[in-house]
């Protein structure tokens, strides 16, 4: 049996060389002439000779169709092509049936007439041209067959310097064993999609974009047979290049297609005449959309399947980018900083509940300058890390109702550092007040608070809790951290997905810009699924939310408020002023923005009337920008967490639980629950070690003096909440304080209303004080 199929292998392969043969002695006829003498004479072969000639032609399994370049799209998160990547070969595939009846006609009249009568090698054709040519004194008719043609460009692509006898057989073998391996319907399709049309395109789909930005199957006639002219000389024939030329090759090609019956002398008439439009597509312009996303996306996409595929595997990459908001996020930058020589800005925007990126601006000409400030700028956030040192305390059990000193300049001891670390608040400025809560310390951003609570904290759980928020630079164990003091910089990106994290009440999702890829054939090579890894607490997670609500509402963030939706947010900028930010999120949009100057930290100073700082310029590109984002975004409150039990540092005083101050002694401490609200506010100041047992009526916080006293001004505490007032009494030296706790609806909960002796008065440090508060 094996020996019955190898002898009809030979006698295929055998009636297949005789063609071969055929072809070589009409198109090589002096090689062919050598061969005759060199084998006996014209009429008499040697049998072994051509046995030989046989076994050594070439056989179609021992050659791979090259893999040809497909181009790779990027779309939107609606949808939208956004941006094309390719190499040299700008190439799509369609099918056969995609392709217009009238274009397959057009490239088969002008190039192969007998495409469907041949075998693959059209010796009729070769005859004729061999005569033509002879006759004109050179080469002026070619006659490759759409087959041979399709072996060029798929099975060995051709050098076009050299055309050796060697190869020619080779085209032929191969041209007749795709015949019998292939369709005609088949090897149209894949000469169709291979063939170069000039300009860059490859196949006739990128052709048909290139030349008349359409699809293949809406081509008419004139632009059928203008792209089949292109396929013998595609820059002599280019539109672009000379329309004459194209003109005359286009009529050419409508002539073949009248002689083989292809149009009706009509179509004809109703064609030649026409003038060929071009219309230059603007898909390699579509980098101009989202160019830093689509950059972003593009090295993504790198990192996962390579160079090679990337711009030659025909991906299709569905992306998280909302065209709506990328063009509110552009807007908003140039609608403030109008000015050529206005530092520059960057914008991300992500859904806070999936890390979706929907908006990137990473700078101001991505043609001039590809470097991403928004995902690769690493720039110094200020006092935007003043968040991860309140994360970090509330984490701990630290209540936001803990106070310092916020007046500085201060000197604070920094374990292994041979000086001390001197910290003053921004631009130098001081309150009136002596001591300030981690609140108002973080509507106001101040410096010298945050400083004392970081040591309170420890640098080290500051940085971790920056990094499981979302901030993936390395940070560095030491106290300048928490005020934004960063050796390398973070960038906008790694914020804005930190600041999510909140926003998605304790939940991290990393950036995601793509969702889908799939290869040419529509196979997933990647889904994105969320992550949601809960880092922080939900209920600490709304605690940080309702303080950041009040930095929007009456701090320094005021510039972001919107209408009728609920903001929170914190400003950042540098101490001298070379970097200014503003992050900040509704429930279901967060984005970051920053200012600066990309080459180097220069002070920016006052901007269009306003002096740089994150509170101004940031703050108003961020309000420019959300203000048109959430218009179709769906109205959302921020929901206290159905578990609301929190963690809190207490010191317990006569059975009742107080906060623990800065002052209390670590041993004394201890971290109970609570549910959210019904939490102690109150503080125990520690200046004995025994208390009397408290009145009925009355808080005896301090009873008995410590030593005879001095006079000193009383200071008002009146409309002052409860922690505040009684940090101000003890600092002003007086101990023995009552605080009596009865309803007055004409002040907020936990408000001071009334004071005995009144405030200002000269009064001994020793004397009782008697404060009314509403509970």
């Amino acid at each position: 049996m094996y020996t019955d199929r190898k002898q009809r292998r030979q006698r295929k392969k055998a009636r297949k060389g005789i063609k071969i043969l055929s072809f070589l002695a009409v198109f090589f006829v002096i090689p062919f002439t050598m061969m005759a003498i060199l084998f006996g004479s014209f009429g008499f072969i040697s049998t072994n000779v051509i046995t030989d000639f046989l076994v050594a032609l070439p056989d179609l399994e021992n050659y791979s169709p090259q893999t040809m370049a497909l181009t790779t799209k990027i779309y939107s998160s609606e949808g939208n092509l956004i941006n094309i990547l390719h190499d040299v070969e700008n190439r799509e595939l369609v099918t056969l049936d995609q392709i217009p009846q009238d274009l397959i006609n057009a490239v088969i009249a002008i190039e192969d007439e007998r495409f469907y009568l041949h075998d693959g090698v059209d010796i009729k054709a070769i005859g004729r041209a061999f005569i033509n040519n002879m006759a004109a004194g050179g080469i002026t008719e070619g006659a490759s067959t759409i087959t041979q043609q399709m072996v060029t460009n798929v099975y060995i692509p051709e050098d076009k310097t050299t055309i050796t006898y060697d190869r020619k057989i080779t085209e032929a073998s191969l041209a007749y064993q795709i015949e019998d391996n292939y369709s005609k319907h088949e090897i149209l399709e894949m000469y169709l999609n291979a063939i170069y049309f000039g300009e860059g395109a490859y196949g006739v789909q990128v052709a048909s974009r290139t030349y008349f930005n359409k699809n293949v199957e809406e081509l008419n006639l004139s632009e059928a047979a203008t792209l089949a002219g292109l396929i013998q000389l595609p820059f002599n024939y280019s539109p672009y290049v000379d329309m004459e030329a194209s003109l005359a090759r286009r009529n050419t090609v409508l002539e073949k297609m009248l002689e083989q019956g292809y149009i009706t002398r009509k179509e004809y008439d109703d064609t030649i005449g026409l003038p060929i439009i071009t219309r230059a597509t603007d898909e390699d312009g579509l980098d101009i959309f989202a160019p830093y996303f689509a950059e972003y996306v593009k090295q993504e996409l790198i990192k996962e399947y390579g160079v090679e595929k990337v711009f030659g595997g025909g991906l299709r990459v569905y992306t998280t980018i909302d065209p709506e908001m990328q063009m509110a996020a552009e807007n908003a930058i140039n609608s403030i900083l109008t000015d050529p020589d206005d530092p520059s800005a960057a914008i991300v925007a992500m859904d806070p509940k999936t890390g979706h990126i929907k908006a990137m601006v990473g700078g101001e000409d991505f043609e001039e300058n590809k470097f991403n400030l928004a995902a690769q700028g690493r720039r110094q956030p200020g006092s935007t890390f003043k968040i991860f040192v309140l994360a970090a305390a509330i984490e701990e059990g630290f209540s936001p109702h803990m106070t310092f000193n916020p007046n500085g300049t201060i000197e604070i001891d920094v374990p292994g550092s041979t000086e001390p670390w001197e910290v003053e608040n921004y631009m130098g400025s001081n309150f009136a007040a002596s001591e300030m809560n981690l609140i108002d310390a973080t509507v106001s951003s101040v410096n010298v608070v945050y400083a004392q609570l970081i040591m309170a904290v420890g640098p080290e759980n500051v940085s971790r809790t920056a990094n499981e928020m979302g901030i993936e630079t390395y940070l560095e164990d030491y106290p300048a951290i928490g005020l934004g003091g960063l050796t390398i910089g973070v960038s906008p990106l790694e914020v804005c997905n930190a600041f999510s994290t909140i926003a998605n009440y304790g939940h991290k999702n990393n950036p995601t810009a793509i969702l889908k890829v799939t290869d040419k054939d529509g196979n997933i090579l990647y889904e994105h699924e969320p992550e949601n890894e809960e880092v922080i607490s939900p209920i600490n997670a709304y605690r940080i939310i309702e303080i950041m609500e009040e930095t929007v509402r009456r701090g320094t963030g005021t510039r972001a408020q919107l209408e009728g939706i609920p903001v929170a947010g914190k400003t950042g900028t540098t101490d001298f002023g070379d970097n200014a930010w503003f992050t900040g999120f509704t429930p279901n949009l967060t984005a970051s923005v920053w200012i600066g100057h990309p080459e180097s930290n220069i002070r920016m100073g006052t901007l269009h009337g306003h002096r740089v700082q994150g509170g101004t310029i940031p703050t108003m590109i961020w309000h420019a920008f959300m203000e048109e984002a959430t218009k179709e975004l769906p109205a959302e409150e921020f929901i206290k967490p159905a578990d609301d039990w929190i963690n809190l540092r207490v010191i317990e005083r006569n059975g009742r639980d107080y906060l623990a101050s800065r002052s209390t002694p670590e041993e004394q401490v201890v971290v109970k629950q609570f549910r959210y609200g019904e939490e102690p506010t109150q503080f125990a100041h520690i200046a004995k070690e025994e208390e009397k047992e408290e009145e009925p009526e009355e808080h005896v916080v301090h009873e008995e003096p410590q030593d005879q006293g001095h006079v000193s001004t009383l200071p008002g505490v009146i409309n002052l909440p409860w922690d505040q007032a009684n940090h101000l009494l003890v600092h002003a030296g007086y101990s023995n304080i009552h605080y009596i706790y009865e309803p007055n609806a004409d002040v907020p909960p936990n408000t001071v209303y009334r004071q005995e002796p009144a405030g200002g008065q000269q009064a001994n440090t020793n004397q009782a004080v008697r404060v009314w508060v509403n509970p």
